[in-house]
């Protein structure tokens, strides 16, 4: 059991922080500490670490799994294709704890000088580079939407960012429970499945056929029943490969029937399935030494304590061979503080989560980014105003950040009845058809009427109701987000003491430094690395008087993206040909004065799912042009530009404007790339339209970055199930490969983190293997700020600052 009710501190946490999904931003500028050497060639097969990294490489090297952990596939680190040798570019080794104290203030004299006690007033406008298109969470999912709703939504409970641990917020505590699937004659709870107009078993064997590329996958009609044949709803249906079937979880598909007792079983990976059967039990199950297994309810409101009132047993045992699936930290039970209001006074409760379950769900909602995260979330029901219980399909290793992360993306329930209501419609969390809807004048939080209405209204994109500490005040498009703090927020211990925050949007650098001098902005976030060692060096005497520079790190990297639908970037030999074109060493040096860590995946550089073992690919135009010449492009006709097929090539990079150092990267890979015989045009587009062309797949390739968690799930940006020409998700390259697919859908499973870390590892080599990234680098963020500012801390958790803790003394104040 995870029972928490202690009290909290004064942290809060950032929706960014829990990890509620991968965010994008503008990828511009990389700063860390100065990395070591040179592009040259290096074999990246040997580690001193045995925990923190991709260990005992020698000792794996030749094994299909990695030692003690058998079913976890082994996959070696590339080291050439078709015998060409890929060279490798040494790193810097630097360290960076994650998790600690904080120091405040730090680098500002004049804070130390005139140290004030935090209270109310004052404002503070910041500086973002883009502009999100809408302020609706579950729609929108970039940085920047997530930077400024974290003020206005929030999640069930806080991540602190200094010791990283969970503490209550909304939910006042909560309790995991593990779900127990019992054998199907379990006494008393005996339970059948058949095949439609079958006879009723304990067990099926099935097999689902391999279907034609664009036809409808097979669908298996099953009914549930009891042991007498009469069918029986809500019941649990297992179907576990009967021999390794690649693509197919290990641990089986795991349905449940309707209330009728049907079940529709498709989109499951080919092969021969056993189909088992059993009635759900659930609570805090351990497994004992002879086979049997002890569960216990921890929840007053578990089902199972009913059961065991009239033995008076506080625990059930169950004797092996009676149970038949478990599945471990699926079921969570919040239990919400009653006074916790939405910022117009009406009380938050367990429907306002049923409702942004019920919304997240609606596949005519456009947000697919953030549904996969969702999508095996069975349920979310409430079991009075402040209590409610989650289930996810199976143990997951996010399950707890995601279901605390409900609330964040809650649209208030009776703000959306009331816009309904104008229209002399209610608004239901009923399933009904269009047919229904019409005629009972409802419209289901499930249907297309609602999910076109969510998508467009602007009265709740632009400013949407939250219950933080601070309300969307007003949005001057092109312009300004202004939030107001809410003097009658619920929580008067976690609220901020600025009465203003306006998010300036100015995507060019040059004029953001500008606006800093003239004083319009009071911090200057994501400054460019050109800005913080040149211009501002010294300090400048404007800087010096009036301003702090600051410099920080935060989970995330940038990247180039190959679009792998079209043609020219299917083969691989080609990504890793492109990579090799551009010395991403010399620029970090050079350009971005030592300001970065070269990076070789998408975990976290200094997270602890990173495998340093893999270094990221040097530069050398020699195997580039070898690698080319492999894959068929090769200059025929002496016009100095590759060619293939009678196809020259050509291709177009796209990103968003404002970024100096972003600029100059593309204009130095864009020679790299002529001299090497390819064409790259480079194109900006403001965000909005950014954003739209490629979550469409409309573009060549990208530039952009990932802010992430200290450990992230990689299923969004990387499972093939995301990929293709139809997909709007976040896996816009379109990467498909069967054993990365294995490899996510077992980390999602696995709870034992040095398991999950190696198939972290594994998984990142076939990334190294395949580059459907030019993977770039993991960076500081610059800024300046106003040093009238006090309570300023750089966290290591994105963004990296919470406004809520920032105060002026009231003798400081200029507003």
């Amino acid at each position: 059991m995870k029972d928490t009710n202690t009290m909290c501190n004064a942290f809060r946490c950032s929706l960014s922080a829990l990890a509620l999904a991968l965010c994008w931003f503008v990828a511009g500028c990389s700063q860390s500490a100065p990395p070591a050497g040179g592009g040259t060639k290096t074999t990246n097969g040997s580690s001193s670490s045995d925990s923190e990294t991709g260990s005992k490489t020698s000792a794996n090297e030749g094994s299909d799994a990695w030692e003690g952990y058998a079913d976890v596939p082994y996959v070696p680190v590339m080291q050439d294709v078709d015998g060409i040798e890929i060279p490798r570019v040494a790193t810097n080794d630097e360290k960076l704890s994650v998790k600690g104290a904080i120091p405040a203030d730090v680098g500002n004299k004049y804070a130390k000088e005139h140290p004030g006690k935090p209270v109310t007033g004052d404002w503070l406008t910041v500086r973002f580079s883009s502009e999100p298109k809408t302020l609706n969470p579950i729609v929108e999912t970039s940085a920047v939407q997530s930077y400024i709703g974290e003020y206005v939504n929030e999640a069930l409970v806080r991540q602190n960012p200094e010791t990283l641990e969970y503490e209550p917020h909304i939910a006042e505590r909560w309790v995991t429970e593990d779900s127990v699937k019992l054998s199907p004659d379990y006494p008393g709870k005996e339970r059948r499945v058949a095949l439609a107009e079958g006879k009723p078993a304990t067990t099926l064997e099935l097999e689902f056929p391999k279907t034609a590329k664009d036809a409808e996958p097979a669908v298996v009609k099953l009914q549930t029943s009891d042991v007498d044949g009469q069918p029986t709803g809500k019941v649990w249906v297992g179907l576990y490969p009967v021999s390794k079937i690649p693509g197919a979880p290990a641990k089986g598909y795991h349905f449940w029937s309707n209330d009728k007792g049907q079940l529709d079983v498709s989109a499951v990976i080919p092969g021969k399935y056993t189909v088992k059967v059993g009635t759900e039990i659930f609570g805090v199950a351990v497994e004992n030494e002879d086979g049997s297994l002890t569960v216990t309810p921890e929840t007053p409101n578990n089902p199972l304590n009913e059961e065991l009132k009239s033995s008076g047993e506080k625990s059930l045992t169950i004797a092996k061979g009676k149970w038949v699936d478990v599945q471990r930290e699926t079921i969570y039970t919040y239990f919400l503080k009653p006074e916790v209001k939405w910022s117009d006074g009406t009380p938050f409760t367990t429907k306002d989560l049923e409702f942004s379950y019920a919304v997240i769900n609606n596949e005519y909602v456009d947000g697919e980014s953030l549904r996969v995260y969702y999508q095996d979330l069975l349920s979310c029901e409430a079991l009075d105003a402040n209590t409610v219980r989650m289930q996810y399909r199976q143990q997951y290793f996010k399950a707890f950040e995601f279901t605390v992360g409900l609330s964040a993306y809650a649209p208030a329930f009776h703000q959306f009845a009331a816009f309904f209501k104008e229209d002399g419609k209610t608004l239901t969390l009923e399933k009904l058809t269009p047919e229904e809807e019409t005629a009972q004048k409802k419209v289901s939080a499930h249907g297309q009427v609602f999910g076109k209405f969510f998508n467009t209204d602007d009265r709740y994109n632009l400013k949407p109701m939250g219950t933080g500490p601070y309300t969307v005040a007003k949005w001057e498009r092109d312009n300004r987000v202004e939030l107001h703090r809410n003097p009658d927020y619920w929580n008067p211990k976690r609220a901020g003491h600025l009465d203003r925050l306006i998010f300036r949007f100015i995507a060019d650098n040059g004029t953001a430094l500008q606006s800093l001098r003239a004083g319009d902005i009071d911090f200057m976030y994501r400054m460019s690395p050109e800005q913080y060692f040149e211009e501002l060096a010294g300090p400048p005497e404007w800087i010096e008087k009036k301003y702090v520079k600051a410099s920080w790190y935060s989970p995330g990297f940038s990247y180039y993206g190959w679009n792998i639908l079209k043609p020219k970037f299917r083969d691989r030999r080609v990504r890793i040909a492109l990579s090799l074109l551009f010395d991403k060493q010399e620029f970090l040096e050079k350009k971005l004065h030592n300001a970065g860590v070269v990076v070789a995946g998408s975990q976290y550089f200094f997270g602890p799912a990173c495998d340093h073992t893999v270094k990221p690919l040097g530069y050398d135009p020699d195997t580039a042009a070898e690698l080319l010449a492999d894959a068929g492009w090769i200059d025929t006709d002496n016009d100095g530009i590759l060619d293939k097929d009678g196809e020259k090539f050509a291709f177009e990079l796209i990103f968003p404007p404002g970024s100096a150092s972003a600029a100059a990267r593309a204009a130095i890979i864009q020679k790299s790339y002529k001299d090497a015989g390819i064409q790259m045009s480079i194109r900006n587009y403001e965000w909005a339209s950014f954003i739209d062309k490629v979550k469409a797949k409309d573009y060549d390739a990208v530039n952009l970055g990932w802010a992430m968690a200290l450990e992230s799930d990689p299923f969004q940006i990387w499972h093939g199930s995301q990929a293709g020409a139809d997909k709007r998700g976040s896996n816009h390259v379109s990467f498909s490969d069967p054993q990365a697919d294995e490899l996510i859908e077992m980390l999602r499973l696995t709870l034992d983190k040095e398991k999950r870390m190696r198939i972290h590892w594994s998984f990142q080599r076939i990334l190294d293997r395949e580059q459907p990234y030019m993977f770039l680098y993991t960076s500081k963020d610059f800024g300046a700020y106003d040093k009238r500012f006090q309570g300023v801390k750089w966290y290591r958790l994105r963004p990296g600052f919470d406004f809520t803790e920032w105060y002026v003394p009231k003798d400081q104040q200029v507003h």
